[in-house]
């Protein structure tokens, strides 16, 4: 399948939003270090693991909505806007492989499982206070797909000199 990337301000915009709020969830991970990130100090957390997790799944939607407007794909904001699975399942399916190996290192099917389990990350975690019960969270393994998607969007946006990706 050819794959045609137009490079446009939308989706440029899109990655730039997405990293910053990719940083932002990196600050709440916790305290970064020379050797990574420091997640308890004297017995205290230093991470916000609620806001890490609601930014790192803004980003994650952030990367995909600017692959969709790099690859002229129309999604309904109403319906699809904060689920990542369903923003990811709209891309072409060799962009799917990839990003499942890229982002996770799994096999597709794993991968979609586990994005099934955090489409929802954004607004579950956001309201969770709102709900009867607790949510639970994973910040290490939204802020691992948001890093590793960062990367393969920003090398798509800025290498739009092929047109079929293997």
């Amino acid at each position: 399948m050819e794959i045609h990337i137009k490079s446009s301000g939308k989706s440029a915009d899109f990655l730039r939003q997405g990293k910053t709020f990719l940083e932002a969830a990196w600050r709440c991970f916790g305290k970064k270090t020379d050797t990574g990130f420091q997640i308890v100090e004297n017995g205290k957390f230093q991470q916000l693991s609620a806001p890490c997790v609601v930014n790192a799944a803004f980003a994650c939607e952030m990367f995909l909505k600017s692959l969709l407007f790099a690859l002229c794909i129309h999604f309904n904001p109403q319906a699809e806007g904060h689920n990542l699975y369903l923003l990811y399942k709209k891309l072409p399916r060799n962009i799917q492989e990839i990003i499942a190996k890229i982002c996770w290192n799994r096999k597709m099917i794993e991968f979609e499982n586990l994005l099934k389990e955090h489409a929802k990350d954004f607004v579950d975690v956001r309201y969770f206070i709102e709900k009867d019960s607790w949510t639970e969270m994973s910040p290490i393994t939204v802020i691992t797909i948001a890093d590793n998607l960062s990367r393969f969007v920003e090398y798509l946006l800025n290498n739009t000199n092929w047109e079929e990706i293997q």
